[in-house]
C-alpha cells in the first residue's frame, strides 16, 4: 500500500486527541506505556490518495473524497 497525503502531529490539546488515543490502544492495550514517554506521538494523515497492490491484476485506487471506496484499476488496452 502507497498512502500520499501530508502528515501532521496531533496535539494532545485536540479535542479529539483522547478519544483517538483510546481508539488506538483498543487496538494496541500492550502499548499504554508508550504514551508515557516523551517522544511518543499520534499522527495524522490528511489523506490526497492511496494505491493497494494484492498482485498480478489487483491494483486499486483511494483518494481523500471517498477513502473507504476502492476502484479497481484496469490498465488501458488498445486495440491491436
Amino acid at each position: 500500500m502507497n498512502l500520499q497525503g501530508d502528515a501532521a502531529l496531533l496535539s494532545d490539546q485536540r479535542p479529539e486527541h483522547e478519544r483517538i488515543k483510546q481508539c488506538y490502544l483498543d487496538r494496541f492495550p500492550q502499548s499504554a506505556m508508550l504514551f508515557g514517554l516523551g517522544d511518543f506521538h499520534l499522527w495524522e494523515l490528511r489523506l490526497r490518495e492511496a494505491h493497494l497492490i494484492l498482485g498480478f491484476g489487483q491494483a486499486y485506487l483511494a483518494d481523500d473524497r471517498a477513502p473507504g471506496q476502492w476502484v479497481h484499476q484496469v490498465p488501458d488496452r488498445k486495440p491491436g
